[in-house]
């Protein structure tokens, strides 16, 4: 009988085939021995089998679990994110996110991440973008050139005659005297001054007289000869009298009475 421990032979007898049995027993052996050692091997290697712990952490996943779309905010727990980390392109998913709190922080210039900003980049581009909010490089430079306190020219008068402005920007009423009438147009910005004639000036005519301030040479000498008529009348006998001073008295144009 062949087989792959021994070659027995049927028609020997077994004290005749003893060697081959011996033969056969030890590769049995040897196989023994080689199962023995394989499955000791298997049974101590860890790798390959499950401890009672790992059954039941096992026992807990949900089936599909690791597979893409498996990782759902269930399965992955709360992260607690500091802003106070030092930024970093690798890390655990608590490292990044931290990160990011951190530079968004930075950007807002708050104390904290979840403080809201002053203003938003919306808001921050549509101020850049208004040029009414800001100076372009020529107006720089022409307020430059310009005095601190300066203002645009203006055409106006400090004083008049004695009347000084108390203001940058001061009112000057013109009023009208004896027989003297002002009158303003406001839509054209005109004033007029009109002599009415209809009452005599005052105290404006003893200016021209000969003891005035500002004599009329006429005038001067048609008030000498009013006077000298008036005095000539004086003199004149009045129903029949005479003369009350001798001839020789007032003198007319150079002519005596």
């Amino acid at each position: 009988m062949a087989n792959r421990f021994a070659n027995l032979i049927g028609s020997r007898k077994i004290s005749e085939d003893f060697e081959n049995i011996n033969i056969g027993f030890d590769r049995v052996q040897q196989d023994i021995d080689a199962d023995i050692s394989a499955l000791a091997s298997h049974t101590g290697n860890g790798n390959i089998h499950t401890t009672a712990a790992e059954k039941a952490k096992l026992a807990g996943l949900t089936a599909g679990a690791g597979g893409a779309g498996s990782a759902t905010d269930s399965v992955i727990g709360n992260r607690t994110a500091i802003d106070t980390a030092t930024p970093s392109l690798t890390g655990t998913l608590t490292a990044l996110l931290s990160s990011l709190f951190t530079l968004s922080k930075g950007i807002t210039g708050k104390p904290g991440a979840l403080t809201a900003p002053a203003i938003n980049l919306e808001a921050t581009k549509a101020h850049v973008d208004n040029v009414s909010l800001h100076t372009t490089a020529a107006e720089k430079s022409k307020l430059a050139g310009v005095a601190t306190g300066a203002e645009v020219n203006q055409n106006a008068f400090a004083q008049v005659n004695n009347i000084t402005a108390a203001a940058k920007s001061d009112t000057l009423t013109v009023t009208g005297g004896t027989g003297i009438t002002v009158s303003t147009n406001p839509t054209t910005k005109t004033m007029t001054v009109t002599a009415t004639g209809t009452a005599t000036p005052g105290a404006h005519g003893s200016s021209h007289n000969s003891d005035g301030s500002d004599p009329i040479p006429d005038l001067v000498s048609v008030k000498a000869k009013v006077e000298a008529l008036e005095d000539f009348l004086a003199y004149m006998p009045i129903d029949g009298g005479g003369f009350d001073t001798p001839p020789g008295g007032p003198v007319i144009d150079g002519g005596t009475i």
